[in-house]
């Protein structure tokens, strides 16, 4: 049985999209192919240094994507509600101090311990940007997109105000996942906002729910192992989103590349497109 997972057609506009991949410059770059070997790392310029110095490299990313994806919005950050969403979270960190744990025994650090919970990113970019609004921390594996972006579509329906829906995962430590099972390091970001508020020229999202649903075409013949090992991610299905409105598609789209119970959208682009 098709499920609409909003309750129905009614839809929200996108207003903003952004992204970080290792070794891209944003979303632009990803969406285009072009590499950029400048932008191997995540920077995490939103974040005062203090904080940033102790920030996994995941948080990193997700700063990013969010400061990309909110940037050309307009909208103010120490209000704007927003949406984080991770199949395993800070699981290296988190890792790292069960080693310590069971291992040598040593002294474990409460700072490292703050950033080992899944929603350490949602506090550091909160922290960071003195926000007051709304802001959550979800985890559903290879559906994490589609939940992250259910609860950012309510927040805009039942609230009327814009959210920040920002997906992402590094790559798993080592023995979490079965052999070959592993992705890379990805994030990406949708702000959404009220559709009636929005200028027309703003795609739209409807239509959320497990009805057939087509995943973005990627050239995965070129043999860039790197690349596809962002396509395993288990968020890449906000990624492939965030392409789409900066193309100006208009189509159905599923929100992950096979792995999870096939959720997707209905995208339709403004008049002027992304």
């Amino acid at each position: 049985m098709t499920r609409e997972a909003n309750g129905g057609p009614r839809e929200v506009a996108v207003l903003g999209c952004g992204a970080f991949v290792p070794g891209f410059e944003g979303l632009a770059g990803w969406a285009r192919g072009e590499p950029s070997p400048d932008h191997d790392a995540p920077r995490a310029e939103l974040v005062p240094l203090r904080q940033r110095r102790r920030a996994s490299v995941l948080s990193k990313a997700f700063a990013d994507a969010y400061a990309d994806a909110l940037e050309p919005t307009g909208l103010d950050a120490s209000i704007v509600a927003s949406v984080f969403g991770s199949a395993i979270g800070e699981a290296a960190t988190m890792v790292g101090l069960l080693d310590q744990m069971w291992g040598d025994a040593a002294m474990l650090s409460p700072m490292k311990f703050a950033t080992s919970v899944h929603n350490a990113a949602s506090g550091m970019v909160s922290i960071a940007t003195e926000n007051r609004g709304i802001t959550t921390a979800i985890g559903a594996d290879y559906d994490t997109p589609a939940m992250a972006l259910l609860e950012g579509i309510g927040l805009v329906l039942a609230r009327g105000e814009s959210v920040v829906v920002c997906c992402g995962d590094e790559a798993p430590p080592e023995d979490l996942v079965p052999e070959g099972a592993g992705w890379g390091l990805m994030s990406a970001a949708i702000v959404l906002g009220p559709a009636a508020d929005a200028p027309a020229e703003r795609p739209r999202l409807s239509g959320l729910s497990d009805a057939a649903a087509d995943p973005i075409e990627t050239d995965a013949a070129g043999g860039d192992a790197a690349r596809e090992a962002v396509w395993r991610n288990p968020n890449i299905g906000l990624l492939d989103l965030a392409v789409v409105v900066s193309r100006g598609e208009s189509r159905r789209l599923r929100l992950d590349r096979g792995a999870g119970r096939g959720f997707g959208v209905r995208v339709e682009a403004g008049g002027g497109g992304a």
